[in-house]
């Protein structure tokens, strides 16, 4: 293990795993994306199935479902989770992100981006000319006021749209400061548009800029700070 000055105090450290960094950074993301063969096909469709299942949970209507009903919706839930904890896994390698090229990319394991990750909307992202876009569709389980999306994803979108937009910069940083104005409430079942792009960049501190969109309405508009650390690889 060893430790990285995430924001340029001395004493502010975090501890991670050995981790380098490719020549294009923007492979953190998007690069090495698993062919999506037999096996991850049915992995991808299992967390699609699961995230039917914390939709319709997070609905349930409690006064209209008998106890014996949701106790039958529970010992289900638990024979399935426990199938599923007995099941290889990559806690054997550590987790997803060191597990290696084809389950470390974001664009698999991100808890806002990732296909094989169930927290997932997922924002789906594109990089194109330096600018990076994506889009999603937020579904009840992300409910903030009624109908809207919770504020707390709205900031986890941006992060993670301007943490592939800071590639450009050709390099890669911890995010440092976030900061969002949420103009008009997200609407949630709706195609939401995100945009990002690279600001500037100065030694080793990185700024984007991103906004999001439903149609031609403006909901929000975000600003960040990433901190790349002093080189590109860490020793133990």
């Amino acid at each position: 293990m060893t430790r990285w000055d995430q924001a340029g105090d001395e004493n502010a450290f975090q501890y991670c795993p050995r981790v380098s960094l490719p020549s294009d950074p923007s492979q953190i993301y998007l690069g090495g994306e698993p062919v999506e063969d037999e096996r991850r096909a049915a992995k991808h469709r299992l967390v699609r199935e699961v995230k039917r299942v914390v939709d319709n949970a997070a609905l349930l209507d409690v006064g209209a479902n008998d106890v014996d009903g949701l106790t039958a919706f529970a010992d289900g839930a638990q024979a399935f989770a426990d199938t599923l904890e007995r099941a290889p896994s990559l806690r054997a390698f550590g987790g997803a992100a060191v597990a290696g090229p084809a389950d470390a990319v974001l664009a698999e394991r991100s808890p806002v981006s990732g296909r094989s990750n169930p927290l997932a909307p997922p924002l789906h992202l594109e990089m194109t000319d330096g600018v990076t876009r994506a889009w999603a569709l937020w579904t009840d389980a992300y409910e903030g006021p009624p109908g809207c999306l919770h504020g707390g994803f709205v900031a986890a979108a941006f992060d993670d749209v301007m943490g592939l937009a800071q590639m450009a910069s050709g390099r890669a940083g911890f995010t440092g400061t976030l900061t969002v104005r949420m103009l008009k409430p997200t609407p949630l079942h709706q195609r939401i548009d995100y945009e990002a792009w690279l600001d500037k960049a100065e030694g080793r501190k990185i700024w984007c800029k991103a906004t999001a969109r439903h149609g031609d309405v403006l909901l929000g508009e975000a600003e960040i700070l990433f901190i790349s650390p002093r080189t590109a690889f860490w020793d133990e």
